[in-house]
């Protein structure tokens, strides 16, 4: 098979589009979603998600991450390649049954999970169609351009049956079906072109600790990074109840719409990096990952400002007035925007490329114990925004201890003139924000966003 050199700024361009469909969808979305199915209704959904996402995370173990830096390295070679996918292919299908028994236990003996046994079966039934897509062999091949046009159309697909199925709050299920459809059917596409890129096979006669091996080091690494991404939602879910769930949710959705768009151009060089540093080669390695980092410091520190100094009017502009108290948790969420994205730059385009997945472990262990405590601390006081706080200190922790980590491999500081002007940018987009904030307050912010300025105070003057 002839290898074809495909432009990363094409690739980006590719993934930067699906993910800007994505944002529009969701500004479409989120505002009716929230006038139809309130923020209770809202809060059951995404603690039902949430606990689907621990099923997805068993069935994907470390896969994605490991067969796209190993597949990397044999895609100039069709026999080879063919029979790595079949492989993988086989121990991510036992991945999943186990993931499907898994979940069975969990509502069999929780009465607590049980009340969401419908809207949990509806959201894990897209699994299977995410195992068969096998989207890491795509992006073995950096066929991103594929994905982005793949994704944008099923992402309209699931819009337009969302609009026209979901009527009321009673339509909580026909919701998560329309989100079902549009990843199945995406995946289902994915499945039926996988001859295209290779010759696959079920078999059992293979060595499956050479696989299993890194793949659950990787796997250690996403579950611990779930632990506190998701852990948030768990723990309102828990300790709360659907309302705070359905706050946070909005401003949670909305600074992990950006993070993916922001992130896209991670996304498509992680196939490179890992070529590069498989290839030995050093000096390029090196190169591509500090040019990567100066542009993601140059996008993230303005974007982080903004939905700061915006975090009232954003939470409304997606979702309702009914909303407004979750501007507190959209301030934080959105400062640890600058160290989600670099801390993921970190781990997923520099360490797991150079085989330091174990390094990348013990950081994210570290966070996600500083989450989950700080979390217990600070939700039974301010709901929320504690959460959100602590998601934030989480996200400072990681990204610390990434770099410090990752600086041995890259030299990954970004230039002073870059981070000069992006400081520069700051300080516009902060000012104008500003101005358009006061511009518009008088017509329509109250006490009820009062409230919530001194909510976000106070939890930062605790934890201070």
């Amino acid at each position: 098979m002839e290898k074809v050199e495909k432009s990363l700024s094409r690739n980006a361009l590719a993934s930067g589009l699906q993910t800007e469909n994505r944002l529009i969808c969701a500004l479409v979305t989120y505002p009716y979603l929230a006038r139809i199915l309130r923020v209770d209704q809202l809060g059951q959904y995404d603690f039902a998600a949430t606990i689907v996402s621990w099923a997805a995370l068993v069935a994907g173990l470390g896969i994605y991450a490991y067969a796209t830096r190993e597949g990397a390295k044999k895609r100039d070679d069709p026999e080879e390649l063919s029979r790595f996918a079949s492989e993988v292919l086989v121990i991510n299908l036992a991945s999943t049954l186990l993931a499907y028994f898994g979940q069975a236990a969990c509502l069999l003996f929780s009465s607590k999970l049980r009340e969401y046994g419908p809207l949990i079966w509806t959201l894990s039934f897209g699994i299977i169609f995410t195992t068969l897509g096998c989207e890491w062999l795509y992006a073995i091949h950096e066929e991103y351009g594929y994905l982005a046009l793949r994704n944008i159309c099923f992402q309209v697909l699931s819009l337009i049956l969302l609009l026209t199925y979901v009527k009321d709050e009673s339509d909580i299920l026909l919701y998560a079906w329309t989100t079902v459809a549009g990843s199945a059917g995406a995946n289902l596409i994915n499945f039926l072109r996988l001859r295209k890129y290779c010759t696959w096979f079920l078999t059992w006669r293979f060595s499956w600790q050479q696989h299993l091996l890194p793949i659950l080091v990787l796997f250690a690494n996403s579950l611990v990074d779930l632990l506190y991404v998701r852990v948030d939602v768990a723990q309102l879910g828990v300790m709360t109840s659907d309302y705070y769930v359905g706050l946070y949710s909005v401003a949670s959705k909305v600074t992990a719409l950006l993070k993916q768009s922001l992130g896209s151009v991670i996304v498509v060089t992680v196939p490179r990096l890992a070529c590069l540093y498989g290839q030995k080669g050093g000096e390029f390695f090196q190169k591509l990952a500090r040019q990567i980092a100066d542009l993601l410091v140059i996008l993230a520190l303005p974007a982080a400002c903004a939905l700061f100094a915006l975090g009232e009017e954003v939470v409304i502009l997606t979702a309702d007035l009914d909303f407004a108290p979750a501007a507190g948790a959209m301030k934080f969420l959105g400062l640890a925007l600058v160290f989600s994205l670099l801390g993921w730059f970190y781990i997923a385009a520099v360490l797991v490329p150079a085989r330091q997945e174990k390094a990348a472990l013990l950081a994210i262990s570290i966070a996600s114990v500083v989450n989950v405590s700080l979390n217990f601390l600070l939700i039974p006081a301010f709901k929320e925004a504690g959460a959100a706080l602590a998601t934030l200190l989480a996200d400072l922790v990681t990204c610390l201890a990434c770099y410090f980590l990752a600086k041995k491999l890259a030299r990954l500081l970004p230039s002073g003139k870059k981070l000069a002007s992006s400081l520069l940018d700051c300080l516009y987009v902060t000012g104008s924000c500003w101005n358009l904030s006061v511009e518009v307050d008088g017509s329509r912010k109250g006490e009820i966003f009062v409230q919530s300025r001194q909510k976000t105070c106070e939890a930062v003057a605790l934890t201070i």
